[in-house]
């Protein structure tokens, strides 16, 4: 909410969360909500524009466990849960479609005022990968999904500012648990029952428009089930945090009466499964693993192959006009089945790859069926290993620079998911400086588009359609010859450092100058600049040292490349390089550089 927006004041401003409205008025006595608002992650609700378009099961699919969420969700007295019904955790493999089947049941609750919020984690983005913006941002959702815990929360905040910064234990308690019990004691000493629309400042029970519906209706009341939806917990980047978040929710949930249930997805990694094998957690907790079997995942895989093959038909009509019908066979459908193992993961890469706008679809679907598993394969996804490998080996004849730039995006990614000060397209023009023209680096993407984000590698900001794919390029017994670890990721990043500085620095400097070292909205030259300059150290102290890189070394012209951004600077200011958030006067930045030219050298 807010992206990217500066230089504003809200003034009786209307926060839209979880599928219902969030009033705060900063001249009504709600501005703990509005502090609480600034601490919150905007991206990690379902229905952010940072998560546009979001993942969705295909209609027709998902249907028994959409349906087996939805009586969990119908059952009475939500404030004396039965054994096994306060907690879900919908867990499987990468791939597996978890958060699809999460983003679809939320938008069905925000729709049917049943959602008291939501949090999708995301390893890459550093407002959700770790919990210290959970229960705040969920708290805030509280307060516009129930009225009576509206007012409670925003007098909690004003009276304890730092309760934002302290512990998740205390957020949780302070935002959320204790409001609950006020609310409560509140409902007893007045005398009126559960269901009433309790609010402090006396005022009836406002009304919202359902997000998405376009209808009014009442605010519901504590008395109705209120559902949490946590999506991704093991993109929470520190299993310790997993566990903490696990350990506050199984002790409220399994001690006090609380009006909520919750639904955890996620994969199912030691630590987590650790946890939820706990005995205070068993109790009060179904697990849903995504299993073929139960879920019948091979049928609704049929379902969703045969309605994305017919799209691709109609859309790639004028050159397959040739092709005998129906396309694609039964069998042809059945086998892809059969590689999917449940997983959907490998379908969607598959459709990706035979929908590409320079292809035949016939003949990229022929050359899917023909791949055989890589021999001694040893893992779960052999299917979609031999997919991602047939997919590098004909994407470009000089796979090498492919790898380096595949490298490159992955400690990138990395590297952004620690500093939210990062720009994304920064990435682009530092491939850009290395690659000498954007044509290069689009001929050297041009046949991996089914392995990004649409509608291209450039486009999404050269994001991964999924983790499974970086995780098979880290992974050197799943990727063989297309391996590709840090060192390799960090070496190239510091080629591309290298060459803005020395080439781009030059030659763009100039016409974006004066530069202001305070002001973070600088154009994207200057970010680009002022990443090669800042993180160009790092790079090369962590790269594995290419015969490229150290001859590059050898000529680096270290008083040229970087005193020119630094002439264009008034005198009477400081001169400061950042290298890692660290201020380091321009003399100790070059005897670094001496430093780290004796280290390859060596």
């Amino acid at each position: 909410m807010f992206s990217g927006s500066h230089n504003f004041v809200i003034d009786r401003g209307t926060f839209s969360y979880a599928g219902r409205d969030v009033i705060i008025s900063t001249h009504d006595g709600e501005k703990g909500l509005h502090i609480l608002y600034g601490h919150t992650s905007t991206s990690a609700l379902f229905n952010a524009e940072a998560r546009f378009p979001p993942p969705l099961c295909h209609p027709g699919t998902r249907e028994v466990i959409l349906k087996d969420l939805k009586d969990w969700v119908k059952q009475d007295t939500p404030q004396v849960f039965p054994d096994d019904s306060s907690i879900r955790w919908l867990y499987g493999p990468a791939g597996a479609g978890k958060s699809a089947i999460a983003q679809t049941f939320a938008e069905a609750c925000a729709k049917n005022g049943i959602l008291a919020g939501s949090f999708f984690f995301w390893r890459s983005d550093p407002s959700r990968n770790s919990p210290e913006r959970l229960f705040t941002t969920l708290a805030l959702q509280i307060a516009g999904a129930m009225p009576e815990i509206h007012s409670i929360i925003n007098s909690a905040v004003i009276k304890n500012p730092s309760v934002l910064t302290s512990s998740i234990e205390i957020q949780f308690n302070d935002l959320i648990l204790q409001p609950w019990f006020k609310v409560q004691m509140h409902q007893q000493l007045l005398g009126r029952p559960p269901s009433s629309h309790l609010r402090n400042d006396g005022k009836s029970p406002t009304t919202s428009s359902t997000l998405g519906t376009g209808t009014s209706r009442s605010l519901p009341s504590s008395t109705r089930t209120q559902i949490i939806i946590i999506d991704g917990l093991d993109e929470c980047s520190n299993s310790r945090d997993q566990q903490r978040i696990l350990s506050i929710l199984k002790d409220a949930m399994h001690k006090h009466p609380l009006p909520f249930r919750i639904l955890i997805a996620s994969r199912p990694e030691p630590r987590i499964k650790e946890s939820f094998n706990s005995p205070q957690l068993r109790t009060i907790c179904r697990w849903m693993p995504l299993d073929d079997n139960l879920y019948r995942a091979s049928h609704e895989i049929r379902v969703f192959l045969k309605d994305k093959f017919q799209e691709i038909l109609h859309r790639h009509s004028h050159t397959m006009e040739h092709v005998s019908l129906p396309w694609p066979t039964h069998n042809q459908i059945e086998i892809l089945v059969g590689k999917a193992s449940g997983h959907f993961i490998y379908p969607s890469t598959v459709l990706k790859y035979v929908d590409d706008d320079g292809a035949v679809p016939a003949d990229r679907l022929d050359m899917v069926l023909g791949i055989q598993p890589l021999d001694g394969a040893d893992s779960p996804f052999v299917e979609l290993d031999a997919l991602y490998h047939q997919i590098l080996s004909t994407a470009h004849k000089k796979s090498t620079k492919l790898v380096q730039i595949l490298g490159a995006i992955i400690v990138f990614h990395d590297l952004m998911s620690t500093n939210n000060e990062i720009s994304r397209e920064v990435l682009v023009h530092l491939l850009v400086a290395e690659m000498r023209s954007l044509g290069a680096l689009r001929a050297a993407l041009s046949g991996v588009h089914s392995l990004f984000n649409g509608p291209s590698p450039l486009e999404s900001h050269l994001l991964f359609s999924h983790t499974s794919f970086g995780e098979f390029l880290s992974n050197r017994e799943r990727s063989l010859q297309f391996h590709t670890d840090e060192s390799d990721g960090h070496d190239y990043l510091a080629q591309c450092c290298l060459s803005v500085i020395e080439v781009e620095g030059p030659k763009l400097l100039p016409k974006s100058l004066p530069l202001k070292p305070d002001n973070k909205k600088m154009n994207s030259v200057s970010n680009v600049l002022e990443y090669a300059h800042s993180y160009w150290a790092r790079h090369l102290t962590l790269a594995c040292g290419t015969t490229r890189l150290l001859s590059r070394l050898d000529t680096f012209d270290v008083y040229s490349a970087f005193l020119t951004p630094f002439r264009y600077l008034a005198s009477s200011l400081p001169i400061v390089i950042l290298s890692g958030g660290s201020p380091w006067l321009l003399s100790n930045f070059l005897s670094q550089t001496f430093a780290i030219q004796a280290h390859f050298k060596v």
